[in-house]
């Protein structure tokens, strides 16, 4: 059975994060999308749509408005709530209009696939091989931005946007692949220049690290320390060669 999916949030990257999930893991889903709740009953006055995944926050019409709508007009529909906004109240109108279930942003992704196993009676495809290869085509993407765009201020939310995936989704799917979240391998990549820098030329440290991206001298040295257990100055004094200080290990 195919279902047809309307997917509501004014943000391009989390309709697509929400999309690449589907995708995915497989669910035999129709989707639509909309950007705001008046595009989105326009969809549903036109289409019947068995399940609507829709944000609370939105311009013109907010979340609750637009499941009230769409209860009056297709008394089937399975509707689930994603917000970032953890209150209570939310929760409580959400649940006085027949909401399936509502789900914080970042999304989880075992919670999401979790609701959707629950409204389709569908498992998720989870053993294909080929989810992994996705996933791992996405983080190459990612380690590659980030090797060109060290030295400037870059976050999760402009590498998000360059991979068309919203951050909290980027954010789960990196720290599973990588084994640490997105910060600090940026942090990690950043030190590990600096230690070719501080070995291989005679930069001060300062002006190392403003070429590395981290424009507070003073942060750099405490997070160096944090890190390695001696300081930068220290590190170039005594000549020390070791693999925790090889930026290569950084790939």
């Amino acid at each position: 059975m195919m279902y047809n999916v309307l997917i509501v949030d004014d943000e391009h990257v989390e309709r697509e994060g929400i999309k690449s999930l589907i995708s995915q893991y497989e669910f035999p889903f129709h989707v639509l999308e909309a950007e705001n709740g008046l595009i989105a009953e326009e969809i549903l006055n036109r289409n019947s749509i068995d399940i609507l995944i829709t944000d609370v926050k939105m311009p013109m019409m907010n979340g609750l408005e637009l499941s009230k709508m769409a209860r009056k007009t297709q008394e089937n529909l399975k509707i689930v709530i994603c917000s970032g906004y953890d209150e209570f109240e939310y929760a409580k109108s959400a649940i006085k209009l027949g909401v399936v279930n509502y789900l914080l942003k970042p999304l989880v992704i075992e919670e999401f696939l979790e609701v959707m196993q629950d409204i389709t009676q569908i498992s998720p495809c989870t053993d294909n091989p080929e989810n992994e290869t996705q996933e791992s085509k996405v983080i190459k993407q990612v380690k590659s931005i980030l090797k060109d765009n060290f030295q400037r201020d870059i976050s999760l939310t402009d590498v998000a946007n360059e991979v068309y995936l919203s951050p909290g989704y980027l954010s789960i799917l990196f720290k599973k692949e990588t084994g640490v979240n997105f910060s600090k391998y940026l942090t990690d990549y950043r030190l590990g220049k600096a230690n070719y820098l501080l070995t291989n030329s005679n930069m001060k440290i300062n002006d190392i690290a403003e070429f590395v991206g981290i424009d507070n001298p003073s942060y750099f040295s405490r997070i160096y320390k944090n890190k390695y257990g001696i300081s930068p100055l220290q590190y170039r004094e005594s000549g020390i060669c070791d693999d925790k200080f090889d930026q290569e290990k950084i790939q």
